[in-house]
């Protein structure tokens, strides 16, 4: 039960809730600041689950990322439902699908550094990466991980540390954490005025 005195240490401590126009107006004015980065651009390998696809996109666009790139061999008979999933957000920056092929010959020289989020045997933790200002970061598909051929061309990989019985995470959570990771370190200070 909220009591008069509980009242007064919400309200005094942390604020009023802000409600989304406000919101909406301090993201704009974040965008439009001389210091705005874009965040890395993603690449998303083989994922084959449209609301995975379709979050990586809404959080891109939280984030502030500029691209996404989604790899893959087979079409994907579920971007209407890739659409629904990203509400919109796939309007706010540039998206496309491309072979492995084609994007390792046409593309991939475009987005270096690339730095895999993947467990591999020389891996770094994230809390302790120098996240470049510029970069791209790749997750790998929900089951397979990164396939060889892109995770060679990947300059390092990081890792998140996990301390619970579970050795993974939803791709989608471990790109939030890392795209937010380069957002703590390369941007200073955001506030919502």
């Amino acid at each position: 039960m909220m009591t008069k005195e509980n009242t007064a240490v919400v309200d005094g401590a942390i604020g009023d809730q802000l409600d989304g126009q406000v919101l909406y107006e301090n993201q704009k004015r974040i965008r439009s600041s001389q210091e705005y980065l874009f965040a890395p651009a993603v690449i998303a390998t083989g994922l084959q689950m449209a609301e995975n696809m379709g979050s990586v996109l809404r959080l891109a666009d939280a984030a502030g990322c500029k691209h996404v790139t989604f790899l893959s061999d087979v079409e994907s008979p579920y971007l209407k439902k890739v659409k629904k999933t990203a509400r919109s957000s796939e309007s706010f920056l540039v998206w496309d699908v491309k072979s492995y092929a084609e994007f390792l010959a046409n593309d991939v020289q475009n987005f270096r550094p690339l730095i895999a989020i993947e467990l591999t045997s020389k891996s770094t933790s994230l809390f302790e990466s120098s996240l470049p200002q510029s970069c791209a970061f790749v997750v790998g598909s929900e089951r397979y991980g990164i396939p060889q051929p892109i995770l060679q061309e990947c300059s390092h990989a990081i890792y998140i540390p996990m301390y619970g019985v579970n050795g993974s995470m939803n791709v989608t959570h471990a790109l939030a954490i890392v795209l937010f990771e380069w957002r703590r370190q390369h941007l200073h200070r955001l506030t919502l005025d």
